[in-house]
């Protein structure tokens, strides 16, 4: 591969991440708002907390898709999501595994996402090699664009994809931990030796997680017999939120 064709693409990437990073960011708040409020949605539906469901997104980063570039061998591209569909990334973390099955089920349903079941990747079902868990979603969502010349201009609507991950907190931890880790994929004996104790230690959470999903229906009955209050007027609460858990006495 030529200097020249290298140093053509990373300046192709500059140029990208320069003129159009921040509607890019725009982009990415607006699918963090839909999911936010589809996880609310679905926590009043199913009588949980709202800190039952996290929604967390970001931009892939320049230097990560430059690295994605080379690892591609240097392929051209019109738009980044030429090479990469992950652009805009978004993961829901849940308390439960239950939970996990429940929103992808709510944005399979979603009016805003448009998933690609046939791309749906269950990794907790079947779990990697890594003992790596979570549900891989890929969704295209809607946005306004504005479109014309001369003056003449009209909001046209426009379409992205973006890479939904589901897991469980004890999963996010797991795959946090691990993401960096250098010998992950090695083959020397130190890097055996990492792949036995992940994979090991991947399926004593999935057991907690097992655990946990036992008290799902002690934490619905108390928010189901619990008020939600949220902004009051006149010392009248107002429907859709939920109160916290009790706190607890650090001391006891």
């Amino acid at each position: 591969m030529k200097s020249s064709r290298r140093e053509k693409l990373v300046w192709k990437a500059n140029r990208f991440y320069l003129r159009y990073g921040s509607e890019i960011e725009n982009l990415r708040r607006l699918v963090e708002v839909n999911l936010t409020q589809l996880c609310l949605a679905y926590t009043l539906k199913n009588q949980l907390p709202l800190e039952a469901l996290e929604v967390v997104t970001r931009v892939k980063p320049l230097t990560s898709f430059i690295d994605k570039l080379e690892r591609l061998g240097w392929p051209d591209f019109y738009y980044p999501t030429d090479i990469i569909r992950d652009l805009i990334g978004a993961r829901v973390v849940c308390w439960f595994v239950d939970d996990c099955y429940g929103i992808q089920k709510m944005l399979e349903q979603s009016h805003g996402f448009r998933v690609h079941s046939e791309e749906t990747e269950d990794f907790i079902a079947e779990a990697k090699p890594s003992g790596y868990r979570s549900i891989h979603l890929m969704a295209d969502f809607t946005y306004d664009s504005v479109t014309g010349e001369d003056g003449n201009h009209q909001l046209t609507p426009r379409t992205m994809v973006c890479e939904i991950q589901i897991r469980t907190r004890l999963q996010d931890a797991f795959g946090q931990l691990t993401h960096d880790f250098p010998y992950k994929n090695s083959d020397s004996e130190t890097g055996a030796q990492y792949q036995e104790m992940v994979a090991q230690m991947a399926e004593s959470l999935a057991e907690q997680d097992r655990a946990a999903s036992k008290i799902r229906e002690l934490v619905r009955k108390f928010y189901r017999h619990e008020k939600r209050a949220g902004f009051a007027i006149d010392d009248k609460p107002e429907p859709g939120m939920s109160p916290r858990l009790p706190e607890t006495d650090s001391s006891d």
